[in-house]
């Protein structure tokens, strides 16, 4: 009888990996998608072979889509989550080719979030869907990446399709890479929490009065008493030009795009709330939350795919509201720089401090599977979360040498879910290459209640194009 070989062991799983691959195994929608519509200058068209061949390029630079996660050692027995490399990987299985275009986007970033990856066969934890207008939707598995590796996947295919020469042609079959992946995040850098923090979170946890206080946090509907997949997703685009614009407004007043969106946001469930459910003022105040890219305090390039994230999270007032204003979002000339400008001061103070966060995730949660359900049926955690990939700036090397690229990137799209425990609102937000802004609201189907989901999305979508259009004089003096 043929002895059974025991796949390649890379490494163990790391604090994050294992965490994510944990609340998969529940049911958890922990999928991250980027959606992007690439577009030539040449004649050239963007068909299986040459994209193939692309992919290869990416999975050479980023052996994990090579691999997966088992936990199941040599012997049978059940292990710590470890990551082994694929025995084969065959494109033609995981990259789908519909016969449809990009112009219901929303929908088709909703399924892939119906859709989980099988995690304990041999297939990778990634695939690819390629529309007819060049788009193409990345999705991953949180376990194997944050959502920057969404963008990483994008801009390595970018820079690969660019050096490919005109004649590539590839199978589908992968030259698997005999390569280490990338260190876990506790072994890329420091990530420890002092005593005193850790203290700080337990307090908070077991704090009477900590509990009473929470009552006035508005954070959506009650958590569901069990997992379940499903969302709404609303994209929003802003032009190469309103985007610059709206840039150079957060400028001038002080404060980041992400601050600009906390203050935008936050003023308008303030008075839909007051407008809607909430008329007596019964809820004060939000939770916000920003996830904090890592990859600086790395040695991980921009193409790199990897969990290298963590976030700053806190309690925010809620500001007045009035029955006076005549929209929930606050008018271009009468926009809270000030709240906008503190906020992003914040983000800015506390990233240095982020690391220590992954360091008590590590401390305090023992079992991965137990935190997980033990938020069902219980208070939603969170508001708002703001992810903001910032703009992808390409990593591009033409064949020849030349300055112009064959292929750019003039939209892109970020989404994520978490539909059941997540927070009540997530803003996914990415700069395309060719530097618009796509933003993707996503919500929960039980999360909030549609009615008022809508209300402050159309009120987003309306006060962001209103301020990106909003010239202010100083702006305008300064061109003159």
């Amino acid at each position: 009888m043929p002895t059974k070989t025991y796949p390649e062991r890379l490494r163990r799983a790391g604090v994050l990996e294992a965490f994510f691959h944990a609340r998969s195994k529940l049911g958890v929608d922990n999928c991250v998608v980027v959606a992007a519509k690439y577009e030539s200058n040449t004649v050239r068209v963007l068909d299986k072979s040459t994209l193939f061949a692309a992919i290869q390029e990416v999975i050479n630079e980023n052996p994990v889509l090579a691999a997966r996660l088992t936990e199941r050692g040599r012997n049978g027995t059940t292990c710590d989550p470890v990551w082994v490399r694929l025995p084969s990987l065959d494109l033609n299985h995981i990259v789908s080719f519909l016969d449809v275009d990009s112009s219901d986007l929303e929908s088709l970033l909703a399924q892939e979030f119906t859709r989980p990856f099988e995690l304990d066969v041999d297939s990778p934890l990634w695939r690819v869907t390629v529309l007819t207008d060049g788009t193409i939707l990345y999705t991953h598995e949180h376990s194997m990446g944050d959502g920057q590796s969404g963008l990483a996947f994008h801009l390595s295919l970018l820079s690969a399709l660019d050096k490919l020469p005109e004649a590539a042609s590839h199978s589908g079959e992968v030259a698997i890479p005999d390569v280490p992946l990338r260190p876990a995040l506790e072994d890329a850098m420091p990530v420890s929490a002092p005593v005193s923090k850790i203290f700080k979170e337990v307090n908070q946890a077991i704090n009477p009065f900590a509990a009473r206080k929470r009552n006035a946090i508005w954070t959506g509907n009650p958590v569901g008493k069990t997992y379940k997949r499903g969302v709404n997703i609303r994209i929003i685009r802003l032009s190469a030009e309103e985007t610059a614009s709206l840039l150079q407004l957060c400028r001038r007043n002080g404060a980041t795009l992400t601050g600009a969106l906390y203050a935008l946001i936050i003023h308008i469930i303030a008075q839909e709330l007051y407008a809607g459910p909430d008329p007596k003022g019964k809820f004060n105040s939000v939770v916000m939350f920003v996830p904090i890219s890592l990859r600086p305090h790395t040695s991980a390039p921009p193409t790199a795919i990897c969990n290298y994230v963590s976030y700053y999270q806190d309690v925010y007032p809620l500001p007045a509201a009035s029955r006076a204003n005549k929209h929930s979002y606050p008018s271009p000339d009468r926009f809270p720089w000030k709240s906008a400008a503190s906020f992003s001061a914040t983000l800015k103070r506390e990233a240095p401090k982020a690391p220590a966060a992954i360091g008590v995730m590590k401390a305090l949660i023992g079992s991965r599977e137990n935190y997980s359900l033990g938020l069902l049926g219980k208070k939603r955690e969170t508001t708002v979360e703001i992810s903001n990939l910032g703009a992808a700036k390409p990593v591009q090397l033409t064949l020849d040498g030349s300055a112009t690229p064959k292929w750019t990137i003039p939209e892109a799209v970020f989404a994520q879910a978490d539909s059941t425990t997540g927070a009540a609102f997530k803003f996914n937000v990415v700069g395309a290459p060719a530097g618009g802004l796509g933003i993707s609201v996503t919500c929960g189907l039980d999360a909030v209640d549609e009615e008022f989901a809508e209300k402050c999305i159309d009120a987003f979508a309306e006060g962001l194009k209103a301020l990106a259009s909003h010239k202010d004089e100083a702006i305008i003096s300064s061109a003159l």
